[in-house]
Formats: structure tokens, sequence, C-alpha cells
């Protein structure tokens, strides 16, 4: 037994001698780095793995960079406008409005010249002198529309049976078929009557038949008047509205209807009095 003590006891210290060896030998192995060595940096290839990993960051270009700092500089460099200034600014925006509204507005008056003048056959005059007062004033511009059979109390132009370079602009007051008589210088005008009425109804003293219109003419007019019991067809009988101050049927007769141009319709000026004439 004390054989057998002898050699575990020695088998033991064996293996730690060896062990103790062993673990020498790593630790020696094993070198600490001195406190006063730099690490080493890494090499090329290293550098470029480690760039790699990291996120890429996009750089913005350039022109971006111009209108930012641009921008940030038009808000620094804000500056108070002086009174002349923002008049001046007020202008041209008063003459940008204004051109975009002639923009806009130019077709849409070309179109309805158009309309007015060649599709509705119309023309535009201006009125001369105060015979058509209180409807028709001097200077007034008014578009006539063209028609062949006007009708009675609308108001017409016309080229005047006289010497006249200008055309006349009066109110339709007989119509053909109209009974017509005179009485001394009076011509009595009646769109109501079947006939005449008799000599002895004829005499101012006695009251007229309804629907007469009574007006004091001319020798020469008389002189055609007088010689009609109707208005022929195609001839219109005319007065201005203003009575004392109007050269019309009373002075030269009947107005062919050939020599009618149209229709007055439509007063354009003065802007204060545009409107429909009746």
């Amino acid at each position: 037994m004390d054989e057998l003590r002898i050699r575990f006891e020695r088998l033991k210290r064996q293996l730690n001698r060896k062990f103790n060896k062993n673990r020498k030998s790593k630790n020696k192995n094993r070198k600490r780095p001195h406190a006063g060595t730099k690490k080493k940096r890494p090499k090329p290839r290293e550098r470029a793995e480690i760039i790699r990993e990291e996120p890429r960051v996009k750089s913005r270009p350039k022109e971006e960079r111009i209108q930012k700092a641009a921008s940030t500089n038009k808000k620094r460099k804000k500056k108070k406008l002086t009174k002349e200034e923002f008049e001046k600014r007020k202008k041209k925006k008063r003459k940008e409005n204004i051109t975009e509204i002639i923009k806009f507005m130019l077709p849409i008056v070309l179109f309805a010249v158009f309309v007015f003048f060649f599709i509705l056959n119309t023309s535009p005059h201006m009125v001369d002198g105060d015979s058509m007062k209180p409807t028709l004033l001097d200077g007034d511009r008014v578009i006539v529309r063209r028609t062949k059979e006007p009708k009675r109390y609308e108001v017409i132009t016309f080229s005047p049976p006289v010497k006249s370079e200008f055309q006349y602009v009066k109110r339709i007051i007989g119509m053909p078929g109209d009974l017509v008589w005179t009485e001394g210088n009076d011509l009595f005008i009646n769109h109501q009557a079947d006939s005449l009425p008799k000599a002895s109804e004829l005499s101012d003293a006695n009251e007229l038949p309804d629907g007469t219109i009574k007006v004091n003419i001319s020798e020469d007019s008389l002189a055609q008047m007088s010689q009609l019991k109707k208005i022929p067809k195609g001839h219109y009988f005319v007065l201005g509205d203003n009575r004392n101050n109007s050269s019309d049927s009373r002075a030269f007769g009947l107005v062919d209807g050939q020599a009618i141009e149209g229709v007055v319709s439509f007063r354009f000026a003065p802007f204060n009095n545009i409107g429909w004439i009746k």
C-alpha cells in the first residue's frame, strides 16, 4: 500500500509540472502592448473595405445648392420698399392686368363685330343734328339693321328725295295702304278707317275719325299728297320726333322704300346712354 501511494504522488507531481510548463509557454507567446506604442493604421485594402461598409451620402447637385443659397440670400436681403417703388410696382401690376383683359376681350369684340356687320347685316352711323330729339341726340352713334320691310313707328335711315350728301334718320308715321286726305295745307293720315270720310266731315270743326294724324305740310308735299287717297305700295310718310326742327315728309313728301337703308336698332355711344332704340 505504501508503494502505491508513493507511485501515485510521483505521477501527480509529474502532471503538475507538465501543466505548469504548458501554461508558462502560452503566456510567453502572448505579447502585451507597450503603453507608449501607437496603433497601426489599416492597410489601403482594409480602408476600402471599411468605406464600402459605411453608408454613402449622396452629394447634392450644384444647381440645388445655388438655388437654396439664392433663396436664403433673398430672405436675408428683404428690404422695406419706399413709396415711389411701391407706386411703380402698382402701376406695373395695373398695366399687366389691363393687357391681360385686352388679350381676353379682343377676340370677343372681333367676333361681335363680325356677327353685327356680316351675319346680322348691320352698319354703324352717327347722328348729326337735333331732328330726332329726345330719342336721338346729336353725336349719338347707332347701329342700323338692314331690312326690306320696316314697321310703323320704327326709326329708319334713308336717302332723302332732295339733294343731300347725308342720309336722314326719321320715324315712320304713314305706311303703304293708309288713307290720306288734305284740307288746305293740312294732311290727314288714318290707318284704321276703311274709307275716306264724307266731305261734310272733313271740316276742322268736326271730330276726326279715330287714329287720324293731322300734319301741316309744305306746298311741294301738298301737291303730291292731294292727288292720293292712299299711300301707295312701297312708300312711307316719315316725321322727325322734334317736329319744330325737322326736315321730313312735310317738306319733301313720301319716301320710296328702295331708298331706305335700314332700321335704327341700337345706340352704342355715348356709353352713358347705351340701349335699344324704340
